[in-house]
């Protein structure tokens, strides 16, 4: 047996008081009677009155009103297994993790920004059957098509640049395993769907061969381009990627291969942007509309309701209750007394009556109603059990998205769910009443503002300037419809403050990590560094702050640092021209010294241009009166091997 209200326990406790308060009101009673007339007159003031009868009756009562809250209950014994069906598609979400997806041209980067998207939109599903492929010079199959979303945002969270472990993007494979994972799960009746998120930049294999399996299996491919056309250098632990030569890699956006699969196959493409990832508009202007097939899924207890037998016991001692009269009218009759006249009858059968009307509704659905669910959160809300609240709330929202939506995002709010409570605030935006929408506003406000509190690494402070910067929207929208709300206006300076924080703790990391790299002579990637140092100073000082201080102080540095990176390849340039100029003049120990000479600036120079580190070896290996001075004067240096 079990009960479907998880109150029960408490309305039952509640049945104590209660019989204490009627033992109460009785006692009273017979006080109040001995304050009128001494017991012994009470036969013939009342004749036939009978206590034990009262008593009777009173319990009766007591025990109708327990049984009618065990039936609100809903007690239910007994169940029968079913099968319960669904209707759903079929996804692979085909998700690219070669480095390149590390390009930081979308904050923090692209894959974490995919990742988010594939997140927001499994929240969209609804029976459909998710799974995922990981892909960068290989593909293999994550997550196979399943319901369970708990477990798709499990292996989800898990994947990383890196999981593939040969590199680069190989869409062929990203393509073939989507499809033979389809043909796995023996999909027939659904239409099928990949959503491809890629930056586009192929290294090998045609996916385009594969257009005609695609369009033989029913395959719709709809295609998310992640990157920008300018394209963003991709920044790891070990500092930026590189080529085999040496040169730092730049990631752009390639579109072309990713528009033609999805146009081809019936779907569209996509470009991915700040605050819009794309897969939104994928769901609901393609995926929305699609097919679905009917399965099923698993077999389910059905519960048998039970309350109708607590309900009926209490209406028949309900009616039992009206038909005991207090009063022994056998004694009445012997004493001379009249018959009870038909007066009293008709009071107890309207008593019955009532009795019945008021316990009807819980004849017809003992259960909750979005109204009582809304006053039971709020309840729980007040007491601070926002666990209860949220469940009771949910319920809410289905029936009131604008008020319930509200009252759920406070209730997440407080749990500490903040991206959860921010959503719920957005659905409350939907309402017409201009005061909700500005405290939704403010609200969801806060809700992003406190989420930017545990981005603390420093590759989410992307993520939390971005959080900062809508924070700063909801505020200025709150105070558009609020323009006296004070807390409006504090909050939307305590966010700008801290986007301003945010945005100049990111340019101080960049210049941060250029100071490392310098000593270790890695002058490109310290280089880079200082170079998005510079970037971003620049953008605080244009978009943020103009009159920042702290940001301004560090341009000159940064131009210091890049001015001398330059003129070290110049001198170095300049000291190979010379050398060459000595060896043409017959001077080779002058022509020795210059190109053996070992500085900071030369290394600085070599690290930023390898081919002219590779041009000094050469002109040392082809001049043997140069190479065997050098050998004769420097025999342990690197240029005389």
């Amino acid at each position: 047996m079990k009960w479907h209200n998880p109150d029960t326990l408490m309305w039952l406790l509640a049945l104590l008081p209660l019989l204490l308060l009627t033992g109460l009101m009785l006692k009273r009673r017979a006080q109040l009677l001995k304050r009128m007339a001494d017991v012994a007159l009470w036969n013939t003031m009342l004749p036939g009155l009978s206590p034990r009868r009262q008593r009777f009756k009173n319990l009766v009562r007591v025990l109708a009103l327990a049984l009618a809250i065990a039936a609100l209950a809903r007690p239910q014994w007994g169940f029968k297994w079913e099968e319960v069906k669904q209707r759903g598609l079929s996804i692979i979400v085909a998700l690219d993790t070669s480095k390149s997806m590390l390009a930081q041209d979308i904050k923090p980067n692209r894959l974490q920004q995919a990742k988010w998207g594939v997140r927001d939109l499994v929240k969209e599903l609804r029976g459909d059957r998710i799974g995922i492929v990981a892909f960068a010079g290989d593909a293999f199959l994550q997550c196979p098509a399943t319901i369970d979303y708990a477990a798709f945002l499990m292996m989800l969270e898990d994947i990383y640049a890196g999981i593939v472990p040969i590199g680069g993007t190989d869409l062929y494979q990203a393509l073939d395993t989507s499809i033979e994972s389809f043909k796995k799960a023996e999909e027939t009746q659904a239409d099928k769907v990949i959503i491809l998120i890629s930056d586009g930049e192929g290294h090998s294999g045609d996916p385009l061969a594969l257009l005609p399996a695609l369009k033989q299996e029913n395959i719709r491919v709809f295609a998310i381009g992640v990157g920008t056309k300018e394209g963003e250098l991709i920044q790891t632990s070990d500092g930026f990627v590189k080529d085999k030569t040496g040169n730092v890699v730049k990631s752009s956006l390639d579109e072309s291969v990713l528009e033609r699969i999805a146009l081809e196959t019936g779907g569209f493409y996509v470009r991915s942007a700040p605050g819009d990832f794309g897969l939104e508009r994928v769901y609901q202007q393609g995926i929305a509309e699609l097919q679905r097939e009917e399965r099923e899924a698993r077999m389910s207890k059905s519960w048998t309701e039970r309350f109708q037998w607590f309900l009926g016991a209490a209406l028949l001692l309900l009616l039992i209750e009206t038909a005991i009269r207090p009063v022994n009218y056998n004694r009445e009759r012997t004493q001379g007394t009249q018959k009870p006249t038909n007066r009293k009858s008709l009071r107890s059968l309207r008593s019955f009556a009532v009795t019945l009307l008021l316990l009807l509704p819980c004849v017809v659905k003992a259960e909750d109603t979005p109204r009582s669910s809304m006053r039971k959160g709020l309840k729980a809300y007040k007491r601070g059990d926002y666990t209860n609240a949220i469940e009771h709330l949910e319920k809410t929202a289905l029936e009131f998205a604008d008020i319930g939506n509200y009252n759920l995002g406070n209730a997440q709010y407080r749990a500490g769910d903040f991206e959860t409570a921010a959503d719920s605030y957005n659905e409350a935006l939907r309402s017409t009443d201009v005061e909700l929408q500005a405290k939704a506003y403010f609200n969801r406000g806060n809700a992003l503002l406190a989420r930017t509190t545990a981005l603390t690494g420093q590759e989410q402070i992307g993520m939390a300037i971005e959080l900062s910067f809508l924070a700063m929207d909801m505020y200025e929208k709150s105070m558009l419809l609020e323009p006296d709300d004070l807390a409006a206006k504090q909050n939307f300076e305590r966010a700008q403050q801290l986007r301003l924080k945010l945005e100049h703790n990111l340019g101080k990391w960049y210049f941060d990590q250029a100071e490392e790299l310098l000593p270790q002579f890695k002058a490109k990637d310290a280089q880079a560094n200082y170079r998005l140092a510079k970037k971003q100073f620049r953008h605080i000082m244009e978009n943020v702050a103009p009159e920042h201080p702290e940001s301004k102080q560090y341009l000159p540095k940064i131009e210091e640092r890049l001015e001398m990176l330059a003129l070290a390849v110049e001198a170095a340039e300049i000291d190979l021209k010379t050398a060459l100029q000595y060896i043409t003049d017959y001077q080779y120990m002058l022509a020795a010294q210059r190109l053996t000479t070992e500085t900071d600036e030369r290394k600085y120079a070599f690290d930023l241009k390898p081919d002219l580190k590779k041009n000094y070896e050469e002109t040392i290996q082809k001049n043997q009166d140069v190479l065997k001075i050098i050998q004769d004067l420097f025999p342990t240096t690197n240029m005389a091997k």
